[in-house]
């Protein structure tokens, strides 16, 4: 297609020359022009011939005119009216001034190879009316409507023709490299790269090339398809060449079967369909597959039923009552004796016969003989050439569906939203229809948990679906990046019996085919994963029975192809592209709803202003320190008309944050500042002005954002009181005067919990999620903490310490602090489940609880208060709250907590330990459950023989306790405690502990 200089050959001009005329020919239009895309150089390229008499590329700019458009967008473009008005049309006047060939109406087209991806833009210049009178002037020839939607269509009809003559051409075009010539397109360049009528270049051209001699051939074909439709046609050829066939040898009954190379399937047309194909009969498969694989004629003489390859036969029997008696299957071979197709002749005929006769009568019982194999090779070349014909048009329709159906899909995908569930379900639906698929799936990949997830809808919900990554079919596609295609059978292929399972437990569903295709974003990254189930056979099939299962329905009897793959991966670029978009603006809309949520669940008023004071954001602390109940009402208001600071100018302050100097000026803070609210009221706060600085330049102020945190009496407790007590327990502290500094000396039980592993957990956890699992968990133990009097002191990181029996005084402070964490376990069991159906990891706690007497009171200063509690108390709570980690107990109490309680708790003494800081050991116990609670019987022996172990290990009898501990083992393989002691003794009977042994036991520091 080059020369050896690097020029265009005339052979390709004399393509591009030929598909450009016929290109307007077929779609009615008066010339056309036809851009390649150069994605290297970022150009449309055309061919032109050159003034030294060659032929040179004619290359502009991507985005230049109205093709560059119709690139840029991957949309056609429809003007219906006069175009030289439209912006882009620079060259086509420039081509009206020399030529007096004007333009009235255009259509442009973008033409995707198979893959989905752009490789030409066609540019159709004035429709024509039909019939179309060549030697009238152009402006009576003009159809005045234009360009419809109906020439769109038909040009998906036409791209699968055209598509690998251009892919062809594109080739030739990029080896060619950078042009000679400048973007600008002379008007005798546009005359030949428009396909005008002329005298064309070099007579003596080599031949066109294989490409475009079969584009020719299947010229006149195209021009028939688009009379009659193309599957009409092909029907209609099929057809004929059956009857011709069938009259040939005398058959009641002939079908064809044409050979699809490119999938190794058989297909023909369906029984009493007009032009629908039944598509997807494996080559191999019954006895026209073994003729298509041997490429040797099988005949089968009376009675075929007692033949054992008549099972299909016969069920076709029992629902229609046609018997087959004799059969031939014969295979056509090319002229290089490849396979065209297989033609099946069913019940040869006697040659005398009446045709109102049963089938019985009129069958000649000496079946299909060698003469009648020898008859129909002698006519078998005729009948080829027609299945050739019908071959090429088979793969047209197979393009044409595609096509259409493809662009059908990207017009959806573009109108859509980017709400992501939204999203999911327009992709699963569109991948269904597209692939003619009985179930459709999308995937969508989670990173940060190494999950897959989706969202089905069952019951009117949409409800969410999660599996890891790796599990399954559409796991292993996720992992590997490559697509996996299971025909038909799918449960005679391994590894699926959680397919089977599922079908199962879903109401006997039957899964027989599969197909996973990986989706990509724009830049490369594995997003998502499209799962197909059930390719459907065309025609009419029986309705599934879910009672049949698991006999697989006729209906599904099919399977993917590699067409149905390739479809699927041009569809999956452009839902990667909206997918990622949609989670793209799904993860703005999480972010800024937990920006909401933080800022309503702040105790102190939070407003955020534009640079000109404008207030933005207010939250509800803030509307009540202004006295104004409407935040929408605030929004757009200057902060300087609603907010007034005696003794102080607020908007000289808010000026000097957004000049923003120095610090000093970004970051201004004002305490004890007075604000007067709306009616006069005035209240003490301490004022913060921020200047919000742009995240990629800190000296580019956007706004300011205002802080204000109430001070005085009650308010120093009105924190406290909202944060950390119930109403109750506030409404007898603030009276009593228990809120001003000072401590004393109290009895309390003080409760520490906290999250196991946290650390780990944060590094798996974006901050996002770690605040929203934070607060959830947070708000449910606090509940807990509240609903049996408890004051929650402090948040420790992930740790709540909560106090019992003070600031007010509490009886049996130890039973109530033990009821709490009993409370806070099966909380923790609620949020769990809660957690697990949304796809999240499940978290496990650790609890301790010690009695003791402490110092209580409110320690700070008058602008800040807090309560507090002090003592080797607190401090063993707390290291019970560590040490529950090292026995593998969710909660642990001190004997000053178990003994008040003793009567009422199922618990066990874990241990004698000591501790840092006291000189009397400490007993501690894991509280199991209350008596309340019904425990299995099992786990009450475990109770009994770990105590047996526990007195025997004190005794020093070691091989007695060994025993009792390996009893609850026996129970329960997983209980730690027992397991620690099991360890211990078998250590002590090796190297008995010293004479003064007490059975205390010291932890490394913790």
């Amino acid at each position: 297609m080059l020369n050896t200089d690097g020029s265009f050959s005339a052979s390709l001009y004399e393509m591009w020359h030929e598909i450009t005329i016929k290109t307007a020919k077929l779609m009615g239009a008066d010339r056309a022009t036809i851009f390649l895309i150069d994605e290297q150089n970022n150009e449309l390229c055309s061919i032109a011939a050159g003034g030294n008499g060659g032929l040179q590329a004619i290359r502009i700019p991507a985005n230049q005119g109205i093709a560059g458009q119709v690139a840029a967008l991957k949309k056609s473009v429809n003007l219906t009216s006069d175009f030289d008005e439209s912006p882009g049309s620079a060259a086509a006047k420039e081509l009206e001034r020399e030529t007096g060939v004007g333009g009235d109406t255009l259509l442009a087209l973008p033409l995707f190879n198979e893959k989905g991806k752009l490789i030409a833009v066609v540019q159709l210049l004035n429709k024509l009316k039909s019939p179309d009178e060549p030697s009238a002037p152009l402006s009576e020839r003009l159809d005045p409507s234009g360009f419809t939607r109906a020439d769109e269509e038909r040009f998906a009809e036409f791209v699968p023709l055209l598509e690998p003559v251009l892919e062809r051409c594109l080739k030739a075009v990029s080896a060619a490299g950078a042009p000679a010539t400048s973007g600008e397109t002379s008007s005798s360049e546009l005359r030949h790269a428009t396909g005008e009528k002329g005298e064309r270049p070099s007579q003596t051209a080599p031949p066109a090339s294989n490409s475009i001699q079969l584009f020719n051939e299947n010229f006149e074909i195209l021009n028939v398809m688009f009379d009659r439709g193309l599957e009409a046609t092909l029907h209609e050829m099929l057809r004929a060449a059956s009857e011709k066939a069938g009259e040939l040898l005398n058959a009641d009954r002939t079908r064809i079967f044409v050979f699809d190379e490119a999938n190794s399937e058989l297909w023909a047309v369906a029984e009493g369909a007009e032009a629908a194909l039944e598509i997807g009969i494996p080559a191999g498969i019954g006895i026209v597959g073994e003729v298509a694989t041997t490429k040797r004629a099988v005949n089968i003489p009376l009675d075929f039923f007692d033949d054992p390859r008549s099972a299909d036969a016969k069920k076709f029997y029992q629902k229609t009552g046609y018997r087959t008696y004799t059969a031939l299957a014969v295979p056509v071979l090319s002229e290089g004796g490849d396979l065209v197709a297989v033609v099946l002749f069913l019940n040869k005929l006697k040659k005398q016969h009446q045709a109102t006769a049963p089938l019985a009568d009129r069958i000649d019982t000496k079946s299909f003989t060698e003469a009648d194999k020898a008859l129909f090779a002698q006519e078998a070349p005729q009948i080829r050439l027609i299945l050739e014909k019908c071959r090429l048009l088979y793969a047209a329709a197979q393009k044409q569906r595609s096509t259409a159906a493809l662009m059908e899909a990207t017009r959806s995908l573009a109108q859509s939203s980017f709400d992501l569930d939204a999203t999911v379900q327009l992709v699963m639906g569109l991948a269904k229809q597209l692939t003619n698929a009985d179930r459709s799936t999308l995937w969508i990949l989670d990173r940060e948990r190494d999950e897959l997830w989706t969202k089905i809808p069952l019951a009117g919900i949409l409800k969410e679906i999660r599996l890891p990554v790796g599990v399954g079919f559409v796991g292993r596609v996720a992992t590997t990046g490559e697509p996996v295609n299971i025909p038909f059978d799918l449960y005679d292929c391994p590894d699926t019996e959680t397919v089977k399972k599922t079908d199962r437990d879903v109401g006997g569903y039957r899964s027989c085919s599969m197909l996973c295709v990986p989706v990509f974003n724009p830049d490369g990254e594995l997003i998502a994963v499209t799962q197909l189930i059930n390719k459907t056979k065309q025609g009419e099939n029986p309705t599934y029975d879910p009672d049949d299962w698991p006999n697989a329905p006729v209906c599904w009897q099919a399977s993917f192809n590699r067409s149905d793959l390739e479809l699927m991966r041009a569809f999956n670029i452009q839902a990667g592209w909206l997918l990622q978009n949609a989670k793209q603006f799904a993860a703005v809309k999480q972010h800024e709803q937990i920006e909401r949520d933080i800022l309503r669940s702040l105790s102190y008023g939070v407003i955020s202003a534009d640079k000109e004071g404008h207030i933005l954001t207010a939250n509800e602390s803030a509307q009540q320190l202004l006295g104004y109940s409407d935040a929408d009402w605030l929004k757009g208001r200057s902060i300087c008309d609603l907010i007034q600071i005696q003794d102080g100018d607020l908007a000289e302050c808010l000026q000097a944050a957004v000049d923003a100097k120095d610090e000093k000026d970004r970051k201004q803070f004002y305490p004890e500042q007075t604000l007067i609210s709306v009616g006069g009221e005035q209240r003490k706060i301490n004022l913060s002005i921020n200047a919000i600085a742009d995240a990629g330049d800190a000296t580019h102020i956007k706004g300011v954002l205002l802080v204000m945190d109430e001070i005085g009496d009650r308010q120093l407790f009105r924190r406290f009181v909202s944060n950390s007590v119930t109403q109750e327990v506030a409404s007898q502290v603030i009276p009593s005067g228990r809120s001003r500094l000072g401590g004393e000396r109290k009895e309390v039980s003080v409760l520490f919990s906290g999250i196991r592993s946290f650390t780990s957990l944060l590094e798996n956890l974006e901050d996002q999620e770690v605040l929203l699992l934070l607060k959830e968990y947070f708000q449910s133990m606090t509940e807990a903490v509240f609903k049996y009097g408890g004051v929650i002191e402090k948040y420790i990181g992930d740790a709540i310490m909560a106090v019992f029996g003070a600031p007010v005084l509490l009886e049996e402070h130890a039973w109530r602090a033990v009821q709490t964490a009993v409370e806070m376990r099966h909380r923790l069991v609620e949020l769990n489940v809660r957690r697990v159906e949304d796809g999240k990891p499940a978290i496990r706690i650790g609890i301790g609880i010690n009695s003791d007497t402490v110092l209580t009171g409110n320690i700070g200063s008058s602008q800040r208060l807090e309560f507090t509690t002090i003592g080797d108390g607190v401090n063993l709570g707390a290291y019970l709250e560590r040490v529950s980690k090292q026995y593998g107990c969710d909660i642990i109490i001190s004997d000053t907590t178990y003994h008040p309680c003793a009567d009422r708790v199922w618990a066990r003494e874990l241990d004698l330990i000591g501790v840092k800081g006291k000189h009397q050991p400490v007993a501690i116990y894991q509280l199991v459950a209350l008596r309340s609670e019904e425990i299995p019987e099992e786990k009450r022996m475990a109770i009994e023989f770990y105590s047996r172990g526990r007195e025997h290990y004190r005794n020093r009898q070691f091989a007695e306790a060994a025993a009792a501990f390996g009893q609850v083992l026996e129970i329960s393989s997983w209980d730690k405690p027992a397991a620690i002691h099991l360890e211990r003794c078998q250590h002590w009977l090796q190297e008995p502990p010293p004479e003064d042994w007490d059975g205390i036991w010291s932890f490394a520091e913790l």
